[in-house]
């Protein structure tokens, strides 16, 4: 049987799966919307209380570096507070009040004006800008500009009240105007200004309470100024500078002076004087003090360094007044191994001039005379060897080898000794070349002739050149010389 074909089937239908679509109900886009707020909110809070914290911790960084004198860190730190906050008048004013005293005054009238551009023009802004206008006319050479930005100093000043800042700076603007016109009556002044601060702080608590301790730093330099600006020593001027100097630390400046108004007051003690008795204490309680400073700051030390020297240099001229030749000498030691000394020739002219003062003085003991002439004149022997070469100040030369000739001379009489007139001859004539002309050179050389025996033809050139250089301060002395070589 043929198989009958089987019948096909017809393939299924695929059959369009129903997905159900998404769709957005009202409360879904609301919740969504309220999360995207919040995130949003989130975000700016947490910028805003970021912003605050950096801006409280800039200030707050500024205002301690400021309390404990570290200014270099101030001004970053205030900077990078106002980066944030602009309108800050606290950090601005006192941005601009470092700015000042770090000799940077245009900076600081910047931010001064910017100020006053906010409305903000307070006593401290007042203050401020007479500290700008005295730092300009302090660097300003010509009279009439300089009277010009102290006035405008003194305006800012006056508008400012009743301040005790501001009744300092009217001080230092006659400091000044004492300083860059040369005018001393107006240290005067600066003194009268200064005592009625002084006195408002002492009867009036209100004032003295208001005053700050930049006002007060202010206040004791001002017047250590205007009370030193005499010939003489005056130990309040000294006391002003101490007391600056406790107040403002870092500051070396007023320790400088303190050490200048020392040297000052030992050029001015006698010896065997109540104050000489005191200056061995006196000394050592400086010198500790100065090196205490000196080996904590490096900044200090380099400050402190020539006023030192200088004050080293006043102590060896003391005690070589007072004849005490061992404490002379441990001074110049000390002087000598200075490494601000070494290769100078300062310490040999000290020295010249200290030993010329015994070898000239009236002694009555001939021995211990020439003593002291021999000591001058090794001095001076010294002194030419560093005086050697190219360079050195011809005139200072000449007058040393005059000097050191008159040693040779006084010697050469009181040994009776031709050599050392013969020596005082040579160094004569190599001062001569330096300065050919010089009156009292030529009249020795013609002095030390006369004392060799020597004919007239020989002293008489420089006797001639002596006389054309007489004028009216030598007149006598000539006279003098030539009753002397007109002598048997």
């Amino acid at each position: 049987m043929r198989k009958q074909p089987q019948q096909q089937q017809p393939e299924p239908e695929e059959v369009e799966e129903k997905k159900p679509k998404a769709e957005w109900t009202r409360a879904a886009v609301l919740q969504l919307s309220g999360a995207g707020v919040l995130a949003i909110l989130s975000l700016v809070l947490s910028w805003i209380a970021f912003s605050n914290w950096r801006l409280k911790s800039n200030l707050l960084e500024g205002y301690q570096s400021y309390s404990t004198g570290s200014l270099s860190a101030v001004r970053p730190a205030l900077q990078a507070a106002l980066d944030s906050r602009p309108e800050h008048i606290g950090a601005r004013e006192l941005l601009a009040k470092v700015l000042c005293d770090q000799g940077k005054a245009e900076e600081a009238a910047v931010h001064y004006k910017v100020l006053r551009r906010n409305g903000h023009d307070s006593a401290a802004v007042k203050v401020g800008m007479g500290v700008v206008a005295l730092k300009a006319a302090d660097a300003l050479t010509v009279p009439k500009d300089v009277e010009a930005k102290v006035r405008e100093a003194i305006s800012e000043f006056r508008a400012a009240g009743d301040v005790p800042e501001a009744q300092i700076g009217l001080g230092h603007a006659e400091l000044v105007l004492a300083q860059k016109l040369g005018d001393d009556t107006r240290y005067a002044a600066a003194r009268a200004i200064f005592d009625r601060v002084r006195g408002a702080m002492d009867s009036r608590r209100e004032f003295r309470a208001s005053i700050t301790r930049d006002g007060l730093v202010d206040y004791y330099s001002g017047l250590g100024k205007a009370l030193a600006s005499g010939g003489t020593y005056d130990p309040g001027a000294s006391a002003a500078f101490r007391a600056c100097s406790q107040y403002a630390r870092r500051w070396v400046m007023p320790l400088a002076n303190v050490i200048a108004l020392e040297s000052r007051r030992l050029s001015q003690i006698e010896p065997g004087s109540e104050d000489f008795a005191k200056v061995p204490r006196e000394f050592t309680d400086l010198r500790n003090e100065v090196k205490a400073r000196s080996n904590a700051d490096a900044v200090a030390r380099e400050g402190l360094k020539k006023a030192w020297l200088d004050y080293s240099f006043s102590l060896a001229r003391l005690w070589g007044r007072a004849n005490n030749w061992t404490e002379y000498q441990n001074v110049l030691r000390d002087i000598q191994s200075d490494p601000g000394s070494q290769g100078q020739i300062a310490p040999n002219l000290m020295d010249c001039e200290v030993r010329t003062g015994a070898a000239t003085r009236e002694e009555p003991n001939a021995s211990v005379a020439d003593r002291n002439v021999g000591t001058a004149l090794q001095a001076y022997l010294e002194l030419r060897k560093k005086m050697e070469g190219e360079g050195a100040n011809a005139e200072l030369k000449a007058r040393a080898l005059n000097n050191l000739a008159w040693m040779q001379a006084w010697r050469g009489g009181y040994q009776k000794s031709d050599v050392s007139h013969k020596q005082a001859l040579e160094s004569l004539i190599e001062a001569l070349k330096l300065a050919p002309e010089d009156y009292v050179y030529n009249r020795n050389a013609a002095l030390v002739l006369k004392r060799l025996k020597k004919p007239a033809a020989e002293f008489q050139p420089y006797v001639e050149k002596a006389r054309s250089a007489v004028g009216t301060q030598w007149a006598d002395d000539f006279s003098k010389l030539q009753q002397y070589l007109e002598g048997k």
